[in-house]
């Protein structure tokens, strides 16, 4: 019955992702021919990070970077079943697979590794910390902080997109239409 709901609710969220991809476009269409965006050190920093990593994930993928993917996958359970009020009692990461035992879930806990980049928020953690920590009078370079974004929302997007062709039951728990329709559309949106 439940899944059948979200079968449907994964049809009537096709438009809307329809919607969003076309707004993106739209907007990187309009950025690319007013041109300004793309020439600063921002983006530039951004995407040095993001080819950095693609060239690591085609060309040197390793059972240390499967472990980093497992333990920010099975961390972003844990953190979602706290956010969800429930309680985590136990967490297993290898870099074969994990999996954490808990009292509660949801499509939310189950999803959240596909679409909230768990790297990126601890990059953007850890500058916050050392600014504040270091407390420097001037302004401080972004561009760092850039790569960092490009380096760990890419390993993000690439884990998401080449672990979701592959079983799992994160995705088969609430039906895969529905999954890929949460992941895509919670994706764009960030």
């Amino acid at each position: 019955m439940i899944r059948t709901f979200k079968f449907f609710l994964g049809i009537f969220l096709l438009p809307f992702c329809w919607v969003l991809i076309e707004t993106f476009l739209v907007l990187l269409r309009a950025d690319t021919l007013a041109g300004a965006y793309w020439r600063s050190p921002e983006f530039l920093a951004f995407g040095i990070g993001s080819v950095l990593w693609l060239v690591l994930f085609f060309c040197c993928r390793n059972r240390f970077m499967m472990w980093l993917y497992v333990a920010g996958h099975e961390l972003t359970h844990a953190l979602f079943v706290l956010i969800c009020r429930g309680k985590v009692s136990k967490v297993h990461i290898s870099s074969d697979g994990g999996h954490i035992l808990t009292n509660r879930n949801n499509f939310l806990i189950s999803l959240s590794p596909y679409f909230f980049p768990f790297y990126t928020v601890v990059a953007i953690l850890i500058w916050i910390l050392a600014i504040w920590v270091v407390g420097k009078p001037e302004p401080v370079n972004p561009a760092w902080l850039y790569g960092a974004i490009g380096f760990t929302w890419m390993f993000h997007l690439s884990f998401t997109v080449w672990m979701s062709i592959r079983d799992q039951p994160d995705l088969e728990q609430n039906g895969r239409l529905f999954s890929f329709v949460i992941i895509f559309l919670v994706n764009m949106l960030l």
